[in-house]
Protein backbone atom coordinates (compact mmCIF):
# COMPACT_ATOMS: atom_id res chain seq x y z
CA UNK A 1 0.00 0.00 0.00
CA UNK A 2 1.22 3.38 -0.92
CA UNK A 3 2.45 5.47 1.95
CA UNK A 4 3.70 2.24 4.42
CA UNK A 5 6.72 -0.02 4.42
CA UNK A 6 5.70 -3.54 3.35
CA UNK A 7 8.44 -5.97 4.93
CA UNK A 8 7.13 -8.86 3.04
CA UNK A 9 8.39 -7.81 0.00
CA UNK A 10 11.74 -6.99 1.26
CA UNK A 11 14.82 -9.84 0.04
CA UNK A 12 15.47 -12.04 3.44
CA UNK A 13 18.77 -10.51 3.24
CA UNK A 14 17.38 -6.69 3.49
CA UNK A 15 14.92 -8.30 6.63
CA UNK A 16 17.19 -9.13 8.52
CA UNK A 17 19.74 -5.67 8.51
CA UNK A 18 15.88 -3.91 8.84
CA UNK A 19 15.38 -6.08 12.19
CA UNK A 20 18.76 -5.68 13.42
CA UNK A 21 18.86 -1.54 12.61
CA UNK A 22 15.66 -1.57 14.44
CA UNK A 23 16.78 -3.58 17.22
CA UNK A 24 19.53 -1.34 17.56
CA UNK A 25 17.60 1.63 17.50
CA UNK A 26 15.32 0.16 20.81
CA UNK A 27 18.52 -0.67 22.38
CA UNK A 28 20.00 2.65 22.31
CA UNK A 29 16.40 4.44 23.50
CA UNK A 30 16.34 2.11 26.45
CA UNK A 31 20.39 3.11 27.17
CA UNK A 32 19.84 7.01 26.98
CA UNK A 33 16.74 6.50 28.92
CA UNK A 34 18.36 4.42 31.77
CA UNK A 35 21.11 6.88 31.63
CA UNK A 36 19.19 10.00 32.06
CA UNK A 37 17.22 7.80 34.67
CA UNK A 38 20.41 6.92 36.87
CA UNK A 39 21.38 10.81 36.33
CA UNK A 40 18.48 12.12 37.81
CA UNK A 41 18.29 9.62 40.46
CA UNK A 42 21.93 10.74 41.19
CA UNK A 43 21.45 14.28 41.25
CA UNK A 44 18.31 13.58 43.49
CA UNK A 45 20.31 11.86 45.94
CA UNK A 46 23.11 14.43 45.95
CA UNK A 47 20.81 17.07 46.09
CA UNK A 48 19.06 15.67 49.10
CA UNK A 49 21.43 13.72 51.64
CA UNK A 50 24.84 15.49 50.42
CA UNK A 51 24.75 19.50 49.73
CA UNK A 52 22.27 20.12 52.22
CA UNK A 53 24.82 19.60 54.99
CA UNK A 54 28.01 20.51 53.58
CA UNK A 55 27.50 24.24 55.40
CA UNK A 56 29.62 26.67 53.70
CA UNK A 57 31.77 29.32 56.32
CA UNK A 58 30.76 32.38 54.18
CA UNK A 59 33.30 34.95 55.32
CA UNK A 60 32.10 38.39 54.15
CA UNK A 61 34.19 41.92 54.19
CA UNK A 62 32.76 45.11 54.15
CA UNK A 63 34.63 47.80 52.95
CA UNK A 64 33.29 50.68 54.34
CA UNK A 65 35.40 53.13 56.87
CA UNK A 66 32.47 53.89 58.57
CA UNK A 67 30.59 50.75 59.61
CA UNK A 68 34.79 49.53 60.28
CA UNK A 69 34.76 52.43 62.84
CA UNK A 70 31.60 51.61 64.62
CA UNK A 71 32.34 47.41 64.62
CA UNK A 72 36.37 47.56 64.68
CA UNK A 73 37.12 44.13 64.29
CA UNK A 74 33.74 42.83 65.72
CA UNK A 75 32.21 39.57 64.15
CA UNK A 76 28.68 39.13 63.05
CA UNK A 77 27.36 35.39 62.71
CA UNK A 78 24.26 35.71 60.46
CA UNK A 79 21.40 32.36 60.41
CA UNK A 80 19.31 32.45 58.04
CA UNK A 81 16.37 30.07 56.61
CA UNK A 82 17.68 27.20 59.32
CA UNK A 83 13.99 25.51 58.83
CA UNK A 84 14.39 23.29 61.59
CA UNK A 85 12.11 20.55 62.24
CA UNK A 86 14.52 18.50 64.37
CA UNK A 87 17.78 19.09 65.80
CA UNK A 88 19.83 17.02 63.94
CA UNK A 89 23.67 16.64 62.07
CA UNK A 90 22.94 20.12 60.04
CA UNK A 91 21.78 21.40 63.36
CA UNK A 92 24.40 20.24 65.33
CA UNK A 93 27.75 21.22 62.43
CA UNK A 94 25.86 25.01 62.66
CA UNK A 95 26.26 24.26 66.85
CA UNK A 96 29.91 23.66 66.24
CA UNK A 97 30.82 26.05 63.83
CA UNK A 98 29.78 28.79 66.15
CA UNK A 99 31.67 27.50 68.62
CA UNK A 100 34.89 27.27 66.55
CA UNK A 101 34.49 30.70 64.50
CA UNK A 102 33.11 32.50 68.34
CA UNK A 103 31.68 35.60 66.54
CA UNK A 104 31.03 38.74 68.93
CA UNK A 105 27.14 38.88 67.98
CA UNK A 106 25.00 36.06 66.19
CA UNK A 107 21.56 37.29 64.12
CA UNK A 108 19.01 35.39 62.80
CA UNK A 109 17.08 36.66 59.87
CA UNK A 110 13.34 34.39 60.17
CA UNK A 111 12.15 31.36 58.80
CA UNK A 112 13.73 29.48 61.56
CA UNK A 113 11.10 26.60 62.15
CA UNK A 114 9.80 24.18 59.35
CA UNK A 115 6.76 25.37 57.77
CA UNK A 116 3.62 23.74 59.88
CA UNK A 117 6.28 21.93 62.47
CA UNK A 118 6.40 22.69 66.15
CA UNK A 119 8.20 25.63 67.12
CA UNK A 120 9.17 24.18 70.49
CA UNK A 121 11.99 22.43 68.26
CA UNK A 122 13.43 25.93 66.49
CA UNK A 123 13.44 27.25 69.98
CA UNK A 124 15.34 24.89 71.94
CA UNK A 125 18.21 25.18 68.96
CA UNK A 126 18.28 28.65 69.70
CA UNK A 127 18.81 28.64 73.03
CA UNK A 128 21.90 27.25 72.84
CA UNK A 129 23.56 29.91 70.90
CA UNK A 130 25.79 32.56 72.91
CA UNK A 131 27.96 35.22 71.79
CA UNK A 132 29.20 38.19 73.86
CA UNK A 133 27.23 40.77 71.76
CA UNK A 134 24.08 38.90 72.25
CA UNK A 135 21.44 36.88 70.06
CA UNK A 136 19.05 38.61 68.15
CA UNK A 137 16.41 37.54 65.46
CA UNK A 138 13.10 38.60 63.68
CA UNK A 139 10.43 36.11 62.60
CA UNK A 140 9.98 34.55 59.02
CA UNK A 141 6.86 33.38 57.06
CA UNK A 142 7.56 29.80 57.78
CA UNK A 143 7.43 31.15 61.21
CA UNK A 144 4.53 33.23 61.80
CA UNK A 145 2.52 30.36 59.89
CA UNK A 146 2.36 28.31 63.09
CA UNK A 147 0.23 31.00 64.35
CA UNK A 148 -0.03 31.65 67.78
CA UNK A 149 2.71 29.28 68.55
CA UNK A 150 5.31 31.32 67.64
CA UNK A 151 4.42 34.15 70.39
CA UNK A 152 7.15 31.02 72.37
CA UNK A 153 10.10 33.19 70.37
CA UNK A 154 9.18 36.74 71.93
CA UNK A 155 7.62 35.85 75.50
CA UNK A 156 9.15 33.28 77.63
CA UNK A 157 6.77 30.77 79.76
CA UNK A 158 3.80 31.38 77.63
CA UNK A 159 3.30 35.37 79.73
CA UNK A 160 2.88 37.83 76.83
CA UNK A 161 4.47 40.40 80.24
CA UNK A 162 7.39 38.58 79.66
CA UNK A 163 9.62 39.16 76.93
CA UNK A 164 12.30 36.53 76.10
CA UNK A 165 15.82 38.14 76.56
CA UNK A 166 17.66 35.13 75.29
CA UNK A 167 17.43 34.85 72.45
CA UNK A 168 15.81 39.05 71.50
CA UNK A 169 13.38 39.27 69.13
CA UNK A 170 13.23 42.51 67.78
CA UNK A 171 9.22 42.65 66.96
CA UNK A 172 9.16 46.29 64.63
CA UNK A 173 11.61 47.54 67.41
CA UNK A 174 15.47 48.54 68.23
CA UNK A 175 17.99 47.82 70.65
CA UNK A 176 21.50 50.13 71.14
CA UNK A 177 24.37 48.22 71.97
CA UNK A 178 28.04 49.46 72.80
CA UNK A 179 30.89 47.28 71.07
CA UNK A 180 33.36 47.19 73.74
CA UNK A 181 36.41 47.51 71.10
CA UNK A 182 35.61 50.80 69.67
CA UNK A 183 33.01 51.97 72.46
CA UNK A 184 30.75 52.91 69.51
CA UNK A 185 26.85 52.59 69.61
CA UNK A 186 25.18 50.52 67.14
CA UNK A 187 21.78 50.47 66.72
CA UNK A 188 19.88 46.81 65.95
CA UNK A 189 17.12 46.81 64.49
CA UNK A 190 14.21 44.11 63.41
CA UNK A 191 11.04 43.83 61.74
CA UNK A 192 8.44 41.23 61.41
CA UNK A 193 6.72 40.21 58.02
CA UNK A 194 3.07 40.84 57.07
CA UNK A 195 2.74 42.17 60.51
CA UNK A 196 0.04 45.17 61.74
CA UNK A 197 1.63 46.96 64.30
CA UNK A 198 1.48 50.20 62.03
CA UNK A 199 2.42 52.09 65.44
CA UNK A 200 5.70 50.00 66.01
CA UNK A 201 6.30 50.33 62.14
CA UNK A 202 6.04 53.64 62.11
CA UNK A 203 8.56 54.50 65.72
CA UNK A 204 10.72 52.46 64.38
CA UNK A 205 11.15 54.44 60.82
CA UNK A 206 11.17 57.65 63.27
CA UNK A 207 14.20 56.21 65.13
CA UNK A 208 15.80 55.32 62.07
CA UNK A 209 15.30 59.04 60.62
CA UNK A 210 16.31 60.81 63.49
CA UNK A 211 20.08 58.68 64.91
CA UNK A 212 22.74 58.60 62.56
CA UNK A 213 24.27 56.04 64.32
CA UNK A 214 25.42 53.00 62.50
CA UNK A 215 22.02 50.57 61.86
CA UNK A 216 22.12 46.88 61.58
CA UNK A 217 18.73 46.30 60.07
CA UNK A 218 17.44 42.67 59.98
CA UNK A 219 14.43 41.67 57.51
CA UNK A 220 13.60 38.41 56.46
CA UNK A 221 13.30 39.82 52.80
CA UNK A 222 15.30 42.68 51.17
CA UNK A 223 12.34 44.51 49.83
CA UNK A 224 12.93 48.15 50.60
CA UNK A 225 16.71 48.50 52.05
CA UNK A 226 17.52 51.07 49.41
CA UNK A 227 14.19 53.22 50.73
CA UNK A 228 15.61 53.27 54.22
CA UNK A 229 15.77 57.01 56.06
CA UNK A 230 18.57 56.63 57.74
CA UNK A 231 21.48 58.96 57.03
CA UNK A 232 24.05 57.59 58.89
CA UNK A 233 25.67 54.15 57.91
CA UNK A 234 23.16 50.74 57.50
CA UNK A 235 24.09 47.19 56.96
CA UNK A 236 20.64 45.19 56.28
CA UNK A 237 20.69 41.69 56.76
CA UNK A 238 18.05 39.31 54.75
CA UNK A 239 17.23 35.95 53.50
CA UNK A 240 14.29 34.23 52.34
CA UNK A 241 15.48 32.96 48.55
CA UNK A 242 17.73 29.95 50.11
CA UNK A 243 20.11 31.14 46.79
CA UNK A 244 17.26 29.37 44.74
CA UNK A 245 18.76 25.90 46.55
CA UNK A 246 19.07 24.75 42.41
CA UNK A 247 21.89 26.07 40.57
CA UNK A 248 20.24 27.61 37.60
CA UNK A 249 21.27 31.02 35.02
CA UNK A 250 20.08 34.13 37.03
CA UNK A 251 18.00 35.29 34.30
CA UNK A 252 15.11 32.54 34.91
CA UNK A 253 14.12 33.74 37.95
CA UNK A 254 12.37 36.86 36.98
CA UNK A 255 10.95 35.27 34.29
CA UNK A 256 9.32 32.36 35.79
CA UNK A 257 9.03 34.29 39.04
CA UNK A 258 10.13 31.22 41.34
CA UNK A 259 11.23 33.68 43.87
CA UNK A 260 10.63 37.15 45.46
CA UNK A 261 13.36 40.18 44.21
CA UNK A 262 15.03 37.33 42.15
CA UNK A 263 17.63 40.79 41.78
CA UNK A 264 18.43 40.04 45.29
CA UNK A 265 19.01 36.32 44.97
CA UNK A 266 22.21 36.06 47.11
CA UNK A 267 25.46 38.33 48.16
CA UNK A 268 26.41 41.49 49.26
CA UNK A 269 25.37 44.70 47.09
CA UNK A 270 26.11 48.01 47.51
CA UNK A 271 23.52 51.00 47.54
CA UNK A 272 25.91 53.72 47.82
CA UNK A 273 26.08 56.04 50.86
CA UNK A 274 27.53 53.52 53.21
CA UNK A 275 24.32 51.41 52.70
CA UNK A 276 24.73 47.83 52.21
CA UNK A 277 22.34 44.87 51.82
CA UNK A 278 23.33 41.43 52.42
CA UNK A 279 20.83 38.08 51.27
CA UNK A 280 22.30 34.76 52.53
CA UNK A 281 22.16 31.64 50.88
CA UNK A 282 20.10 30.47 54.49
CA UNK A 283 20.71 27.15 56.20
CA UNK A 284 17.72 24.87 55.55
CA UNK A 285 15.61 23.72 52.86
CA UNK A 286 11.59 24.04 52.32
CA UNK A 287 10.23 20.86 53.27
CA UNK A 288 8.58 20.56 50.15
CA UNK A 289 11.75 20.87 48.00
CA UNK A 290 14.83 19.71 50.13
CA UNK A 291 17.35 19.42 47.59
CA UNK A 292 20.16 21.92 47.09
CA UNK A 293 22.62 21.08 43.79
CA UNK A 294 25.30 23.56 43.24
CA UNK A 295 23.66 26.37 45.97
CA UNK A 296 25.39 25.22 49.44
CA UNK A 297 24.28 26.55 52.86
CA UNK A 298 25.70 29.17 54.26
CA UNK A 299 27.06 30.81 57.81
CA UNK A 300 28.06 33.79 57.08
CA UNK A 301 30.53 35.76 59.08
CA UNK A 302 30.41 39.04 58.33
CA UNK A 303 33.18 41.73 59.30
CA UNK A 304 34.59 45.37 58.58
CA UNK A 305 37.10 46.82 56.82
CA UNK A 306 38.38 50.52 56.03
CA UNK A 307 38.19 51.25 52.06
Amino acid sequence: MPGFSDTSSKKPSEQRKYHAFSSKACMMRKQHFFFIAFVILLLAGYGSFVEPYRIKVEQVVIPDGDLHQAWGNATIAQLADLHIDKIGQREEKVLQLLKDIKPDLIVITGDMVQWNKDPQVALQFLEKLRAPLGVYGILGDSDTASGRGSCIFCHAGGNVHHLRQHPRMLKNGWEEITVPATGKKVTIAGVFPADDDDAGRHALAERLRQTEEPVLFLDHFSEGWQRVNHQGPLLWLAGDTHGGQIAIPDFIWPIFRLVDYPQYMSGLFSGGAHKWLYVSRGIGTVGYFPFRIGVPPELTVISFQDK
